[in-house]
């Protein structure tokens, strides 16, 4: 049975990562083909927090990410053309999932060779690795997260009929429909800490606390529903936007999550609307 200790992200908890690949199981073994986990200090020397804070911009991030999902939308809309078909809602589905894990993933390798290069705020101390007896969990969350909101997005908005649009005023549209769900994330994550009973919900991600970008699913199972699937219903039922668009802010949004976990020692504002990323 797993102890306490066993179940509380902590420093060098990761240690299982160094065994032999058949004495893994099953989730063990997922995650480190996933390779989301930082390295150890044991095995790398982060540099110490000194000098200037690097300035990261907003730009250059929209600019990494924007090939990611122009490339599927333009793909689409030249298909559509050419061919006068329509594309299958399970096709769409998977294609919008593939780009999410795609994101997730490089996102997540790019905030590693950030911390790699300046290290984390709190460089003084030790990152907090995930416990052996906690992936099958992690990979559970980050499925549901994965899978979960473009399942949420294809059911509110897709319509194979239509071919892809998008509106001038994109920028402006993501930004709003942005503050609109954190207007939402904040009030429901404020509620589980002052409200006694919906602490229970929210208490096991604040048991790491130093984390890195793929510890941001690292929490209960009703904080990870409200926030994978209530939050974009609510925002969607205040401010509707059609597919494309949403496919577009899936994503971004995804990437200013993470980057809010991420710790690395530098300005990082958030790709949609300049708010800090850093944790």
């Amino acid at each position: 049975m797993a102890t306490k200790r066993d179940t509380r992200p902590r420093p060098f908890a990761d240690d299982w990562k160094h065994r032999k690949w058949s004495e893994l199981n099953l989730s063990q073994r997922a995650v480190m083909k996933m390779d989301f986990l930082n390295r150890s200090s044991k095995d790398y020397t982060y540099p110490k927090p000194k000098g200037k804070v690097p300035r990261m911009t907003a730009w250059d991030q929209c600019m990494h990410l924007l090939p990611t999902v122009m490339l599927p939308l333009s793909a689409r809309w030249l298909f559509m053309q050419v061919t006068g078909w329509t594309i299958h809602p399970i096709i769409a589905y998977v294609t919008m999932v593939l780009v999410n894990v795609f994101a997730m993933t490089t996102y997540n390798h790019r905030h590693r060779a950030y911390v790699e290069k300046y290290g984390f705020l709190d460089g003084d101390v030790d990152r907090d690795a995930l416990p052996e007896s906690m992936t099958g969990k992690l990979l559970k969350e980050m499925m549901m997260a994965m899978l979960g909101r473009p399942l949420v997005i294809m059911l509110m908005t897709y319509d194979r009929t239509e071919l892809p649009s998008l509106s001038w005023w994109l920028p402006l549209q993501l930004t709003v429909f942005t503050i609109i769900a954190d207007f939402v994330y904040y009030w429901a994550h404020r509620a589980t800490h002052e409200v006694p009973w919906l602490w229970k919900f929210h208490r096991l991600h604040h048991t790491t606390k130093h984390p890195s970008s793929y510890l941001l699913g690292f929490a209960d199972e009703p904080q990870e529903i409200f926030d994978i699937f209530i939050t974009p219903i609510l925002t969607y039922l205040v401010y509707p936007l059609n597919y494309d668009t949403l496919f577009i802010w899936l994503v971004y949004y995804m990437t200013l999550e993470m980057g809010g976990h991420c710790g690395v020692r530098a300005y990082y504002p958030g790709v949609l609307v300049g708010i800090s990323g850093t944790d």
